[in-house]
C-alpha cells in the first residue's frame, strides 16, 4: 500500500465510524430510520434502546445544550482522526507527526472504547450493535495506523507539540465544527413521531394520513390493566417494559391525555418485557430478571386495584436509577397501601406468568420488537416516544366519529 493511498484509506476507515457514530447520535435523539434498522440487525431486540436511554449513554442537562450524547463525542472523534489522516497529506514534512498524533488519540479512545463496553456488560448489561460496531473500527484504526509507523522514519516525540501548536487553530476549528454538526444535524435529521420537540405540522398531517391508511388489528384487552373510564371510545393499548426510557417518557404523556380527554380516553397497558427470562421473544436473559419483576408487580397491584400507584412507583424508580428487583417492589407496595400477604403470592404465581405470557403471545402476533408500541383503536402507530401534538390531533380527529 503506498503511502498517499493508505492515508486516505485510514481517513475512509474513520469517515465509516463517522457514520455510524452519527447513527447512534439519531438513535440518542430517538431516530428509528436507518439507526433503528442497524440497531435491530446487529444487536438482540431492544439492546440498542437499553443502551441509549441509560444514565451512560449522555451527559445531561448542559446548559444552552440540554442533553450531549456519548456519541457525539465518538463522531467528533472519527471526524478529527479523517482531519488528521487528510492533513497529513497537506504537510509531508510534519507527517510522521501528525501520524503520531492521530495514534495516540486512538489509543486513548480505544481504552474509552474498552471502557465503556465493561460498562454495557456490567452496569446496563446489553450490547448495542452500533457501539460495538464503532469498537471495532478504533481497533482496525489501531492496528492499521501501528503498522503504518513500520514504514515510516520516526521523529522526534517532542515535534507533536509544536506541529500541535502550528496548527492549533484549525485543529480547533476542525473539533468544533464537528461537535455542533453531530448535535445539530443528529437532532434536525431525527425529527419524527419519535422524537415530538422536533415534530412539525407537515409530519404530523403525514402521520394522521399514515394512521386512516393502517389496517385495523384487534387486540384483546380482556384481563389487562387499564386507566380511564372503561367505556370511553377511544383506546389506546400501550406495550411497554418497565425499564425502557422512552416507555417511561410515554408514561407521562399519557396521563397528560388521560387527564385533559377524561371520559374519552382510557389507556390499555401490556407488558412487552425485554428479558428473557419471560418473554421468549427476547433472547438476552438478565440474572436479576429486573422487567419480569417490575412486570409482574404491575399485574399484582392491579388485581388488588392499585395498578396506578404502583405503575408510576415503577417507572419512577426507572428514572432514579433503582432496579426493580423483589425488594423493591415489595417496599413499593407496601408504601402503596397493598395487602402484603396477597401480593407476595400473586408475585411468584403461576396466573402472573401466564398473563405476561399471553401478553407476548399477542406481541408476536402483531410484530412487536420494541417498546413503547401503541394502538390507537385498533390502529398501530409509530413505535418510540409518540409525538404529544399528533396523539391530540388524532384523538380530536376521533372524537368526531364517536
Amino acid at each position: 500500500m503506498k503511502k498517499l493511498q493508505s492515508n486516505y484509506v485510514l481517513a475512509g476507515i474513520a469517515g465509516i465510524g463517522l457514520i455510524l457514530s452519527f447513527f447512534l447520535i439519531q438513535k440518542f435523539f430517538g431516530g428509528d430510520g436507518a439507526a433503528q434498522a442497524l440497531c435491530n440487525a446487529l444487536s438482540e431486540t431492544g439492546s440498542c434502546d437499553k443502551v441509549s436511554e441509560s444514565s451512560f449513554s449522555a451527559i445531561r442537562n448542559i446548559p444552552f445544550f440540554g442533553d450531549v450524547p456519548i456519541a457525539l463525542f465518538g463522531f467528533t472523534f472519527y471526524g478529527f482522526l479523517g482531519f488528521l489522516f487528510v492533513w497529513s497529506e497537506r504537510d509531508k514534512n510534519s507527517e510522521t507527526d501528525y501520524l503520531r498524533l492521530a495514534f495516540y488519540m486512538i489509543v486513548l479512545g480505544t481504552i474509552i472504547d474498552l471502557a465503556l463496553l465493561l460498562v454495557s456488560l456490567f452496569v446496563i448489561k446489553a450490547i448495542c450493535g452500533l457501539c460495538a460496531a464503532t469498537y471495532v473500527i478504533t481497533l482496525a484504526l489501531l492496528v492499521l495506523t501501528y503498522s503504518r509507523f513500520q514504514g515510516i522514519k520516526e521523529k522526534s516525540p517532542a515535534k507533536i507539540l509544536p506541529t500541535v501548536s502550528k496548527d492549533f487553530l484549525n485543529f480547533a476549528i476542525a473539533i468544533l465544527a464537528f461537535l455542533l454538526v453531530g448535535q445539530v444535524f443528529g437532532k434536525i435529521t431525527s425529527s419524527s413521531l419519535t422524537a415530538g420537540e422536533h415534530s412539525g405540522a407537515s409530519q404530523v398531517s403525514r402521520a394522521l394520513a399514515d394512521y386512516d391508511a393502517a389496517p385495523i388489528t384487534p387486540i384483546d384487552i380482556v384481563g389487562s390493566s387499564v386507566e380511564g373510564d372503561p367505556k370511553a371510545p377511544i383506546t389506546i393499548v400501550k406495550f411497554a417494559d418497565f425499564n425502557c426510557g422512552h416507555c417511561m417518557h410515554t408514561s407521562h404523556i399519557l396521563r397528560g391525555i388521560l387527564r385533559d380527554y377524561e371520559g374519552i380516553v382510557k389507556v390499555v397497558y401490556k407488558n412487552f418485557p425485554l428479558d428473557g427470562n419471560c418473554n421468549r421473544l427476547v433472547q438476552r436473559s438478565s440474572p436479576e430478571a429486573s422487567s419480569c419483576v417490575a412486570a409482574s408487580a404491575a399485574i399484582c397491584a392491579d388485581k388488588q386495584n392499585k395498578f396506578s400507584v404502583v405503575y408510576s412507583g415503577l417507572y419512577k424508580d426507572t428514572e432514579l436509577g433503582v432496579m426493580h428487583t423483589p425488594a423493591t417492589v415489595l417496599k413499593l407496595a407496601e408504601s402503596s397501601g397493598l395487602n402484603m400477604n396477597s401480593f407476595r403470592s400473586c408475585l411468584s404465581s403461576p396466573a402472573v406468568r401466564q398473563q405476561i405470557s399471553k401478553e407476548v403471545d399477542e406481541a408476536e402476533k402483531l410484530n412487536i420488537r420494541s417498546t413503547p408500541s401503541l394502538y390507537i383503536n385498533d390502529k398501530a402507530i409509530r413505535s418510540g416516544t409518540p409525538d404529544e401534538q399528533f396523539l391530540r390531533e388524532l384523538i380530536n380527529k376521533l372524537m368526531k366519529k364517536v
